[in-house]
């Protein structure tokens, strides 16, 4: 099984009699089907003020399940998925496997007060007001470079969105409707929860959290998928909310590494806790540029944490033999 992200082999699926086609988008025929609807009459977002979305923001960062990201200015907590077993970081927040022939990819994501999105919409995203009973969603038929049948699905609350694409050989979204009742069963436990998250930063509930929670602190850096691509894994207790970031530098010369795109892609917001007792973890995917896979050279990666009124910190440093990525 590959769960790396790639571009797979095109995988030519016929749509099922029960669509109806409602356009096509560069090759992939939209269609809505009586086979994918969703309800989510009974489902939490509606519930969610501006209150409660501070603390759902603080429970996302506390738990390494999830990773809440910054990008074109929109906060975002992506899902992390199982790969071999354990739950891992990747680069867009995207997991896909390939596996006898069958095609899986999938993401999803809470955007904080403006949805995240999936590029440019061609038609093919299905957006639902939070509450609604009843909603066909819209699916992409296989075409060339994308296989399998593709939804992306948006649901709407006060300022908070819940989002999913789901790729698979079969029109029926099986993956959407369960992250549904997963996250909607989650955040229904964050709104019951919301006094003691507001003390700790932490749910009293120990299933929400995988794995055994950090008690103390570490940072390490791991070889990705290719050389020059590098996981980035850590645990802290910040007493004050902020985000985390990673700067990398050659040991000989002094250079700061793949500066932008090492900012970009390292930073996370994280949990804390007034006392400073309790720990926190922070994971991201990095890439450095500078250099090849012919030669390895010792780099620098540092930890860094930067509150709310912009005070930072190094918190960890770990030196290490790199190579950078090349195409």
């Amino acid at each position: 099984m590959n769960h790396n992200i790639s571009i797979f082999t095109a995988l030519l699926i016929s749509l099922l009699p029960a669509c109806s086609l409602i356009g096509s988008s560069y090759g992939g025929h939209l269609s809505r089907s009586d086979e994918v609807r969703i309800n989510i009459s009974a489902e939490p977002m509606a519930s969610f003020d501006t209150e409660s979305r501070s603390i759902l923001f603080r429970y996302l960062a506390g738990n390494s399940r999830w990773e809440i990201r910054q990008k074109r200015g929109i906060k975002y907590a992506v899902r992390r998925e199982k790969v071999m077993g354990e739950y891992k970081t990747t680069l867009n927040g995207f997991y896909s496997n390939d596996d006898d022939d069958s095609v899986h990819q999938t993401r999803v994501l809470i955007a904080f007060e403006e949805p995240y999105g999936i590029g440019r919409d061609r038609g093919n995203i299905t957006r639902a007001i939070a509450g609604s009973d009843d909603v066909a969603v819209i699916v992409e038929g296989a075409h060339e470079g994308n296989p399998g049948n593709t939804s992306y699905v948006i649901i709407e609350g006060d300022r908070l969105y819940l989002e999913i694409y789901d790729q698979a050989p079969e029109i029926a979204r099986k993956f959407t409707q369960n992250a549904i009742a997963e996250v909607f069963a989650e955040l229904t436990d964050v709104l019951k929860h919301q006094d003691e998250i507001k003390t700790t930063g932490l749910m009293p509930v120990e299933s929400r959290y995988p794995g055994k929670r950090p008690n103390s602190p570490h940072f390490k850096v791991s070889d990705g998928m290719q050389p020059g691509i590098y996981l980035l894994n850590g645990a802290i207790n910040p007493t004050t909310p902020g985000y985390v970031y990673t700067r990398v530098y050659d040991v000989e010369t002094g250079q700061r590494l793949s500066e932008e795109q090492l900012t970009s892609r390292s930073t996370r917001y994280v949990g804390w806790s007034d006392s400073g007792e309790t720990f926190f973890p922070y994971n991201a995917e990095v890439t450095v540029y500078e250099g090849d896979w012919s030669n390895k050279y010792e780099a620098r990666f540092e930890l860094w944490h930067k509150s709310e009124q912009g005070n930072e910190f190094k918190i960890a440093e770990i030196t290490r033999m790199i190579n950078g990525w090349e195409r």
